[in-house]
Order: C-alpha cells, then structure tokens, then sequence
C-alpha cells in the first residue's frame, strides 16, 4: 500500500515559521487586490473542506518525484475555476517548494495574521459535533454582541465534549458542556466540604 501524506495537526517550530513566511507573502498579495478576507476564506474552505478529507490529494503534491509541470497542471484542472489566481499561484509556490504538507500552518498563520489586521477576535469553539453554517453564524452573532467585537470562529470537534459547548477567547474558557458543569460542580461541592472541615477542625482546636 502506497504512503499517504497528511497535513500537518501538531506544528513545530520550523512548520510554524515556514507558516507565517508564506502567510505573510499570500497576505501581501491579497491585500494589494483588497481581497484578503476572500482568500483567507478560500484557503481555509481548501485545507478543512477538501484536503483535509483527501488525503491523496496531499500526497500527490508532496511527492518529489512528480514533476513541477504535472503538478501546476493537476493544480489548475482541480482548482483553477474555484479559487482565486492569487491563491492559486501561492499554492502552486507551495506544491513546488515541496511544502504541501505544512499547507495546514499556513492557512492558521493567515487566518490569525488577517484576524488581527482586521481587530477580529480568534474564538474556538469545540462541540461534540461540527456545527453547521447558520449555527455558526447564529453563535458568532452572540458572542459579536457579548464581547463587544468582531469575532473570527474555528469549530473543533471532540466527541468527549457531553452536550453543549466550549468556547474559548485566548486564554479564557466558558465551558456550557454537561461534562464541564458536572466538574464545576463537583468542585463547589469539594470546596464546601473542605471548608466545612476546617471549621470542625477549628471548633475542635478551640
């Protein structure tokens, strides 16, 4: 069986810096053309909606002995009428330079370099299941109102997550998940119980 290529999850240092260079080029471009928003948009519509759920694809552009001329190619045929050409002659950069897989750090670098250029608040939320579009729009409408910003929302999925949700915004977690309010609740319930045995302890000691 032949070796499937992934897009990188877990960044390194070298990933994050090879990020943040391609991100900082793409940004230049699309800000020049005043379509940084669009093509942050298409990068991470290109790297969570179709690379990530097709991995060959990933390793047919990071294979190395694939000539560049068959992968500018294939890259056309496959995205050139769906994305716009100044993403498109970043990603062919990319597939070039043999840099395909760390495709998953440069759409997080750009999205957080575009988030702060535009004032916009990075906002994770993670739920048991992947919210659809009007859900998403109907909770970033929320948060707008209760943060009193703009905010840009990454939906992580995690199955452990019991009912509800986790919202995170920086270092600050708002846990509305059963399983969190269980723990919150467990923990109050510790509190008092410790504080009720210092006070015997303290009668006693009287």
């Amino acid at each position: 069986m032949s070796e499937v290529t992934a897009i990188e999850t877990v960044f390194d240092d070298e990933s994050m810096h090879v990020g943040q260079v391609y991100a900082k080029a793409l940004l230049a471009a699309a800000h020049s053309e005043g379509k940084a928003d669009l093509i942050v948009e298409q990068l991470s519509s290109l790297v969570n909606d179709v690379l990530a759920k097709q991995p060959a694809l990933v390793a047919i552009f990071a294979n190395p002995k694939l000539a560049v001329e068959e992968k500018a190619g294939i890259l056309d045929r496959i995205f050139g009428k769906s994305i716009d050409p100044i993403l498109l002659k970043t990603i062919k950069v990319i597939a070039l330079r043999r840099r395909f897989g760390m495709i998953g750090s440069i759409q997080q670098a750009a999205v957080r370099m575009q988030d702060e250029a535009q004032g916009r608040l990075q906002v994770i939320v993670t739920t048991a299941q992947a919210l659809d579009a009007s859900a998403l729009d109907n909770l970033r409408d929320k948060l707008k109102t209760m943060l009193k910003a703009e905010v840009s929302i990454s939906n992580k999925v995690d199955p452990s997550v019991i009912g509800g949700l986790m919202v995170r915004v920086g270092d600050t977690v708002f846990d509305g998940s059963v399983d969190g309010q269980l723990k919150q609740m467990k923990k109050a319930t510790l509190a008092k119980a410790e504080q009720a045995i210092r006070e015997k302890l303290s009668q006693l000691s009287s």
